[in-house]
């Protein structure tokens, strides 16, 4: 006769270890089941055409005859001017669209994408789009590298084409107002213009490098959500790696992982991959790139003299080879806008599928745990003691986020107060001035909104002696609702929910009951350890993206809805656990 398992023999910790044993070999399997080898494109062979002294002088005539070229200034207006005057002279008729931002409190309605058409003779109705930004933010003055030499790229690829015949519709566009408003000018395009839905792909490029350019960085990753097709950015790659004359960079493997789960993208591509329109953004880079972005990248430094005509060679060519290549592809690859795929090596990549039951397996073994825990713990106390420590507890984490989500409002209603500078959206300008100017009178309203909000709930809710005892039903409680967050998350953002909770859905789980030194020592360290993607990801953003001090930048991202109001209750919910348990288990 088989015998019976005995559920409730089963420990939370044999749960974790069993399902842990259990979902590592299904892992396996469907790894192995998934793993794809990418298939190339066929590239166009056609001789290229680009000359890079042509787009070498547009970059050096647009630094040298329109320096600040901020979005609020006349030199701005005039490079416009310029730019437009040139695209007659190649032969088109250049269009504008226009459109409204409010930067630093004043509302101007006279910023300008400039783009000019082409139109297709055999698949018309699908477009490709070449695109770079000709504003500069106000730390620099010539902006010669970003981005007036992609500006000198994009008018010489205009000049190889104007002459020839073109299978698909080509668009060359110049963004007003990328490095304000998040890529605002790119945002706009992505919503206003008629034809947004027939952009099958757009090649964005921000920048060629100063000095001695020795590589070429492909970027993918969309404004909050979206990234570049599998298919697109693999014909950008192999453009690249055709001429054999630069390093071809790519983000895979756990580096695009990093990179899915924070998106926030460096240029113009992120916008239009945020409105499904498949981008991708090309960096030029030297050997030395960290210096060269704290040397040159938004300073007054970043000037023509700086810039060096053979890396617009190699650089130029491989943006020609890449929209011909489009062009002349027999159809684009279906599904066109698909961007769920994980691209785990240079050669191999997993379907969409595959990459969300493997970030579910890895959550598997802590909802075991917290399933038996909660089981065990509701079976061996009585139903009416649980009960009323489980509303206790519910009440205090209630307070708790309640007054968290009301600082937030606070934080929201700052722009619209001027307590902060209003903008439409973060500006996310790296070395801008106001990263570096944290408004602690700003910080400190939040601060005293949530303490004064935590105080009035809970001299109305709470009873002084709700938090006292019964640590393992709370423990139970705190599991489950952090398996709420995490249930919340991989809805969002699955690489986020991997990247930010999966430490602590572990480590929080192995907290220690007892009250001794040494274990609330530990408790606290495993608490901290919970939080240490986190930490790591945001001095991450410090170090590589110069945007200041983080906690201000993480405040006016909060502030001006770069962080999704999605993405900041989720934050504050698993805070709310982090500050219960540390309440529990620490003190």
């Amino acid at each position: 006769m088989r015998k019976k398992i005995n559920f409730s023999a089963i420990t939370p910790w044999n749960a974790l270890v069993r399902s842990a044993l259990v979902c590592s070999i299904f892992a396996v399997v469907v790894f192995g089941l998934a793993y794809r080898r990418i298939e190339p494109l066929p590239l166009n062979e056609a001789p290229l055409h680009f000359n890079s002294t042509y787009a070498y002088d547009y970059m050096r005539h647009l630094a040298k005859n329109y320096p600040n070229r901020v979005t609020w200034g006349p030199n701005r207006k005039a490079a416009g001017a310029w730019l437009k005057s040139e695209l007659i002279k190649l032969g088109y008729t250049p269009k504008s669209l226009y459109f409204s931002e409010v930067i630093a409190g004043k509302q101007y309605t006279d910023l300008e994408n400039i783009y000019v058409e082409k139109q297709g003779t055999t698949h018309p109705n699908e477009i490709v789009v070449a695109m770079a930004h000709y504003d500069v933010v106000d730390t620099t003055s010539e902006g010669a590298m970003d981005d007036a030499s992609g500006v000198g790229v994009v008018l010489e690829l205009a000049r190889v084409f104007a002459h020839e015949k073109s299978d698909r519709t080509l668009i060359f566009m110049l963004t007003d107002s990328e490095e304000y408003g998040a890529f605002w000018g790119a945002t706009a395009f992505a919503q206003s213009f008629e034809k947004a839905d027939q952009i099958v792909a757009a090649a964005n490029f921000d920048f060629v490098a100063p000095e001695k350019q020795s590589k070429i960085l492909t970027l993918c990753d969309g404004l909050k959500s979206g990234f570049t097709p599998l298919w697109l950015r693999e014909i950008a790659l192999d453009s690249l790696r055709s001429l054999g004359s630069t390093e071809v960079l790519d983000l895979d493997g756990i580096v695009e992982f990093i990179e899915r789960a924070m998106q926030i993208p460096p240029a113009d591509h992120g916008a239009f991959l945020a409105a499904g329109i498949p981008a991708f953004n090309w960096v030029g880079q030297t050997d030395h790139f960290t210096y060269v972005m704290a040397h040159y990248h938004h300073t007054l430094y970043d000037v023509a003299e700086a810039m060096q005509e053979k890396s617009f060679d190699s650089f130029g060519k491989g943006a020609e080879r890449v929209i011909r290549s489009i062009n002349s592809l027999p159809r684009i690859p279906t599904p066109t806008r698909d961007s769920s795929y994980w691209k785990v090596s240079p050669h191999y990549y997993l379907p969409g599928w595959a990459v969300t039951l493997l970030h579910i397996l890895a959550f598997i073994p802590f909802l075991s745990y917290g399933s038996i825990k909660f089981g065990r713990t509701f079976r061996t106390t009585p139903k009416s003691r649980v009960w009323e420590v489980v509303q206790n507890e519910i009440k205090l984490m209630a307070v708790l986020l309640g007054s968290l989500i009301a600082g937030y409002a606070i934080m929201l209603l700052l722009p619209a107060l001027r307590v902060i500078t209003l903008y439409e959206n973060f500006p996310a300008t790296q070395k801008s001035l106001l990263l570096y100017s944290p408004n602690f009178f700003a910080m400190i309203a939040v601060l005293a909104g949530i303490a004064a909000v935590y105080l009035l709930f809970t001299k109305t809710f709470i009873r002084p002696n709700d938090s006292e005892g019964y640590v393992e039903i709370r423990h139970a409680l705190h599991a489950g609702f952090l398996t709420l967050i995490i249930l919340l998350a991989l809805v969002k953002n699955s690489y986020l929910a991997v990247l930010l909770l999966l430490p602590p859905a572990y480590l929080w789980t192995a907290i220690r009951r007892r009250r001794r030194p040494e274990d609330r020592l530990l408790n606290g360290l495993l608490l901290l350890g919970g939080a240490i993607t986190f930490l790591a990801t945001a001095m991450l953003l410090t170090t590589i993206f110069n945007v200041g001090v983080v906690y201000w930048y993480i405040f006016l991202a909060a502030a001006y809805g770069l962080i999704s109001a999605y993405s900041v209750v989720l934050f504050f919910m698993a805070l709310t656990v982090m500050i219960r348990l540390f309440r529990s288990f620490v003190l």
